[in-house]
């Protein structure tokens, strides 16, 4: 199943929210999606999109039982099914 990379996670929050930066013009449109890892493993879901429009960040809550803090540094996707349907609102 092909993946769209949304862009890179950059830190963990206090409250244990992936932080992302995402590299998408419509990243309001993402809030809802299955995040995963290249190997398709689930990360989480995008909870929220915060920041200037030019440079949105996506909030990300992790599933039960993931270390957020190994995936600092690495590509955030979702699966591109998902991302054409939200697209095409």
């Amino acid at each position: 199943m092909p993946l769209i990379r949304i862009g890179v996670i950059l830190h963990v929050a206090r409250d244990g929210l992936i932080v992302a930066k995402v590299n998408s013009s419509k990243a309001d449109r993402l809030v809802g999606l299955v995040t995963m890892d290249y190997s398709m493993r689930r990360i989480g879901t995008i909870k929220d999109i915060i920041g200037p429009v030019n440079s949105p960040y996506a909030l990300i809550k992790p599933i039960k039982g993931l270390d957020a803090t190994s995936y600092v540094g690495k590509q955030a996707y979702v699966r591109d099914i998902d991302y054409n349907r939200v697209m095409r609102r």
